[in-house]
C-alpha cells in the first residue's frame, strides 16, 4: 500500500503495523453488556507490548471513560503513539446530541486532551456531520486547530459520497472513518474517497455480530439495555441466516474466523486502516493472531497497491467458498 496512505506517530520506530488500530468505544463500559475495566486496561497494555501504537477514541465513548483509560499507556513515550480522537457528538443526560460548531469542536478537543493527559492529538476528527452546522464550517474549525499546532492532522467520519465530493474536493489523504464490513458494504464511499481520503474502517465485526458468543443470535443474545439493540442488523433475519451459513463454512477452515474477516476487509480496494475494538484480552489475542497470519502468508500488498493486503494472495489463502460468500454478502 502507498506510504502516503499510512498515518504514523511522531516517533514511528515501534509502530509495527500502522494500518492496524485499536478502537476503544466498548472499553468505556456503557451499552455493550457486562464490563470489566481491568480487562480493558490489560488489552491496552498488551497491545502496546505487541508494538501496536495506533489507538482510536472519542470523548463521546463512555462519557469520556475510554479516553481516561487510554491515558494509562500515554504516561511515558507519548511520541511513540498515534492517538486519534473525535468531536461533534456529546451526551445530554442519556440523549445523544450533535455539537459540531467551531466553538464546540474546540471545547471538546480541550476536554479530550485533559482526559488523555496529553498536550496534543495526532488526529482529531469530526465524528459525524451536524445537521445544524454546515460541514464546511466544522472542517474549517479543524483546519484552524491544526494550524495552531494542537493537532497534527484533522479528519472526518461517516461522510456520504456526496459529502466527500462536496467538502473534500481538492483535498488529499484526509483520514475518513468509514463503517464497512461484509454486511455493511460501503464500497461506493470507499471508492469515492480514493484520492481525497485515507479510509479507516470502523466496526469490522458489526459490533460483534459477525464474531462470537451470544451476539451471534442477534437481539436474542444481548440485554434489553444493550446499545446494539438499535443496530438493525441484529434483528435482520436475512443477515442472521447468512452469518449462520458463514459459520458453518468456517468450521473446517484452518484460519481463525477473526483473521478471515479482517483479511477480507483489508484486501478490499481503498481500505487503508482497520479499527477493531477488543475489550477483552482473548479478543485482542485474535487480532494479534490476524497480524501474525498476515506475516506468515506474506499478504501485505506492494507499495503501488490500493489496499492493505494483496487481493490476489488473500483470495488464495482464504478457502474459495468462504471468500465467495464474504464477497457476495447477505
Amino acid at each position: 500500500m502507498r506510504k502516503d496512505k499510512l498515518l504514523n506517530p511522531k516517533s514511528p520506530a515501534k509502530a509495527r503495523s500502522p494500518w492496524l488500530w485499536i478502537g476503544t468505544w466498548s472499553m468505556g463500559g456503557e451499552g455493550f453488556g457486562p464490563h470489566d475495566e481491568r480487562e480493558s486496561l490489560k488489552v491496552l497494555h498488551t497491545a502496546s507490548e505487541q508494538d501496536i501504537r495506533h489507538f482510536d477514541t472519542a470523548g463521546f465513548y463512555g462519557h469520556g471513560k475510554s479516553e481516561r483509560l487510554l491515558s494509562h499507556i500515554l504516561k511515558t513515550d507519548r511520541e511513540e503513539y498515534f492517538i486519534s480522537s473525535k468531536g461533534g457528538l456529546v451526551w445530554e443526560g442519556r440523549k445523544v446530541e450533535y455539537r459540531a460548531s467551531p466553538e464546540n469542536l474546540k471545547n471538546q478537543l480541550y476536554e479530550s486532551l485533559e482526559r488523555l493527559g496529553t498536550d496534543y492529538l495526532d488526529l482529531y476528527q469530526l465524528h459525524w456531520p451536524d445537521p445544524k452546522v454546515p460541514v464546511s464550517e466544522s472542517i474549517d474549525a479543524l483546519k484552524e486547530l491544526k494550524e495552531s499546532g494542537i493537532i497534527r492532522s484533522w479528519g472526518v467520519g461517516n461522510l456520504s459520497e456526496f459529502d466527500i465530493y462536496t467538502y473534500l474536493g481538492g483535498e488529499e489523504n484526509i483520514p475518513h472513518q468509514v463503517h464497512f464490513n461484509p454486511i455493511h458494504r460501503n464500497f461506493a464511499v470507499l471508492h469515492s474517497g480514493e484520492k481525497e481520503c485515507i479510509n479507516c474502517v470502523t466496526s469490522p465485526f458489526e459490533q460483534g455480530l459477525l464474531l462470537r458468543g451470544k451476539t451471534l443470535a442477534g437481539q436474542e443474545g444481548i440485554g434489553k439495555n444493550d446499545f446494539r439493540n438499535r443496530n438493525p442488523y441484529f434483528s435482520d433475519l436475512k443477515v442472521l441466516v447468512w452469518i449462520k451459513k458463514l459459520n458453518e463454512l468456517l468450521l473446517n477452515c484452518p484460519i481463525p474466523k477473526t483473521s478471515v474477516i479482517l483479511m477480507w476487509i483489508c484486501s478490499q480496494p481503498h481500505v487503508h486502516a482497520v479499527i477493531p475494538g477488543p475489550r477483552k484480552p482473548a479478543q485482542l489475542n485474535e487480532i494479534i493472531r490476524f497480524r501474525k497470519d498476515v506475516e506468515k502468508y506474506g499478504l501485505l500488498s506492494s507499495p503501488e497497491d490500493t489496499s492493505i493486503l494483496s487481493r490476489e494472495k488473500t483470495s488464495e489463502v482464504i478457502p474459495k467458498d468462504i471468500w465467495n460468500r464474504l464477497s457476495k454478502g447477505p
